[in-house]
């Protein structure tokens, strides 16, 4: 069957350009190296199961979020990583200095992301050479949420906060929840009136220390509510005449499971594989091929051969033509099918392939034992709401941070519990004999033999408990995006990722873990690093879970691969032209040419519905 474009990956990028293709009149071959995944609880007014019905007609492959919300549930999270299992939901990359986290499966990113979809600031994207508009902005904002009063055309839903513990009576602003039971008159500390503990508790420690460490800093800071894309009930957004409402259509709402990274069991998450089912997998034109895992590209007259290797059907390497390749397979997919290709000389590709990687300023850590200034427990509970819920916003040393809480889902409470008391224990300290002194004293293993005290309160905890004293800190900044990817291995033909200046040592780092103390400080707290920057198994090492780059826009192919179009540039021809290869497009976060200092989602649906809609000029 012949296709007028395909689309390889289904992220937020591959989404828009199936969708947006798909639209216009357009066939589409969508290429996916995962399978689907999703919730196995029903919801109580839908009748029937049409995605499960269209599944089987279809032979789709599916699978199950990792779901028992305790110790168990991390053997059902390692049946999940393709590290352990080929087609795993979960692609835990390993490099010499930095881990990479990405997903795999009908939706990508969006599977395993914390639903945050919010703007980067001008100045960040300035300093990257961005050229990313408000008005590209509200375009990607209107994709996913229609046009006013016309919710059957949005592509996803309503974007929402959840900062509070119940979804709140009326349709409040983001400065609502900013003041909500605030007494500006007060000392930082003590601002916050009954109203306040309506608010998530760890949202409420985040805004209350950020008060406290700007006063103490003299650096200005803003606390915000995040714009989550989830259904929250909205049940007021009903007017007379139009019924906006998002969650009494769907039936369901965030329960605050703190678990939208594994999978939201109430299926409450505005994932892209609702999205690819609602648009366009039911109508005739686009085509959907799982289990198939892009090797390269081959430019031929009139267009390109995608060659990849079909699990879906059992042929094995194979490929496929079509005049339009739109590539969105992730920073590290997108740029090994490029690097592959360039190596094989069936693209012109430029020296800029591979550059420009940035972590976007990735960092966490931990406030443990969060305590009041009268020594009882401030409490965070770690495990409730979102993932993400608030923000803390700055400029510090001259670079934008960004200071997000962040949940741990209760599955791993009582790993990350005995490993908060294992680190604190040994003082933090990556020497071994220290760390393994300190975890016998710790004894992890007395969770096997434990016998009930009724009298005692941290007998038989719950996974809430566990962590209710443990803030989780998610941090973005503006790193130097200095990484490069390239194929290496004992074949040649594994991707790999690497500095030439060693990245732990960019002055980012040290400014976030100072302004982290003071944070943990403020909540009477002892900060903790994860174990892989503290050195554990061997150097200082970063997890980055928004990787950018690789692809990175420029203005020629000397500087790099695509313009800002997403148009991939032509290396045959002489340098300073602007020439590309026709119709060939990368639209994924490879093209972002360092970092946002922000969940990147929006930026990157912003920049994809730029590159597609100059493709259908």
């Amino acid at each position: 069957m012949a296709f007028d474009a395909i689309v390889i990956g289904t992220g937020f990028g591959g989404t828009i350009a199936a969708v947006q293709l798909a639209a216009n009149g357009k066939s589409v071959l969508l290429l996916e190296r995962g399978t689907f995944w999703r919730s196995p609880d029903p919801i109580g007014l839908n009748v029937g199961d049409p995605f499960g019905v269209w599944a089987k007609q279809n032979n789709m492959p599916v699978q199950y979020w990792p779901r028992p919300d305790h110790r168990k549930g991390l053997i059902d999270f390692a049946a999940a990583v393709r590290n352990l299992h080929k087609f795993g939901l979960y692609q835990y990359s390993t490099f010499n200095q930095a881990d990479v986290l990405p997903a795999s499966g009908v939706g990508d990113g969006s599977l395993i992301y914390s639903n945050v979809s919010i703007r980067s600031v001008k100045e960040a994207r300035d300093r990257i050479g961005l050229n990313i508009s408000d008005a590209d902005y509200d375009a990607a904002r209107q994709w996913m949420e229609g046009p006013h009063n016309d919710r059957k055309n949005a592509n996803r839903g309503w974007l929402n906060y959840v900062v509070t513990k119940i979804p709140m009576g009326k349709d409040m602003t983001a400065a609502d929840f900013v003041s909500l039971g605030v007494d500006p008159a007060k000392p930082p500390l003590e601002q916050d009136k009954d109203e306040a503990y309506l608010l998530l508790d760890r949202s409420r420690v985040l805004r209350m220390a950020a008060k406290q460490v700007s006063q103490k800093l003299g650096v200005a800071m803003e606390w915000n509510p995040l714009e989550l894309s989830l259904l929250e009930y909205d049940g007021y957004k009903n007017t007379a005449a139009v019924k906006d409402s998002d969650s009494l259509l769907a039936h369901t709402h965030c329960e605050r499971q703190g678990r939208c990274i594994l999978g939201c069991l109430p299926q409450a998450r505005h994932t892209l594989n609702k999205t690819l089912f609602k648009k366009v997998l039911q109508k005739p034109g686009v085509t959907l091929m799982p289990k198939c895992k892009v090797l390269q590209i081959k430019q031929k007259p009139g267009g390109y051969d995608v060659i990849f290797e079909d699990e879906f059907t059992g042929k094995g390497k194979t490929g496929t033509f079509a005049p339009k390749v739109f590539l969105a397979g992730g920073v590290l997919g997108s740029t090994e099918i490029l690097l592959r290709s360039k190596r094989e000389n069936t693209l012109p590709l430029g020296q800029a392939l591979g550059t420009k990687f940035s972590t976007n300023g990735d960092f966490g850590a931990f406030a443990y034992k969060t305590t009041k200034p009268d020594k009882t427990v401030l409490p965070c509970y770690t495990t409730r709401g979102p993932i993400n819920t608030a923000h803390v916003s700055l400029t510090f040393n001259g670079r934008f941070i960004r200071i997000e809480d962040c949940a741990v889902p209760a599955l791993f409470a009582e790993f990350v519990s005995k490993g908060l008391e294992v680190l604190d224990d040994a003082g933090a300290s990556p020497i071994f004999f220290k760390l393994m002194s300190a975890t016998w004293q710790a004894n992890v293993g007395e969770h096997l033999f434990e016998i009930p005290d009724t009298a005692d309160p941290k007998s038989f905890q719950t996974e809430a408990e566990m962590l209710a004293d443990s803030f989780f800190f998610n941090v973005m900044g503006q790193d130097d995006a200095t990484g490069k990817i390239k194929l290496s291995g004992i074949d040649g033909d594994q991707i790999d990722l690497g500095w030439e200046q060693p990245i732990a040592q960019q002055k980012l780092w040290a400014d976030i873990e100072g302004l982290l103390r003071e944070f943990s400080s403020a909540m009477g707290g002892r900060y903790i690093d994860l174990p892989t920057w503290q050195g554990l198994l061997g150097k200082k090492k970063l997890v980055i879970v928004h990787p950018l780059g690789g692809c990175p826009i420029g203005n020629t192919h000397e500087d790099g691969v695509v313009n800002e179009f997403g148009q991939v540039f032509d290396a045959s021809k002489p340098a300073a032209t602007k020439s590309v290869l026709p119709g060939l497009y990368v639209v994924d976060g490879a093209v972002i040419p360092g970092a946002l200092a922000a969940n990147p989602s929006l930026t990157i649906s912003a920049q994809a519905l730029k590159s597609v809609t100059k493709a259908l000029i």
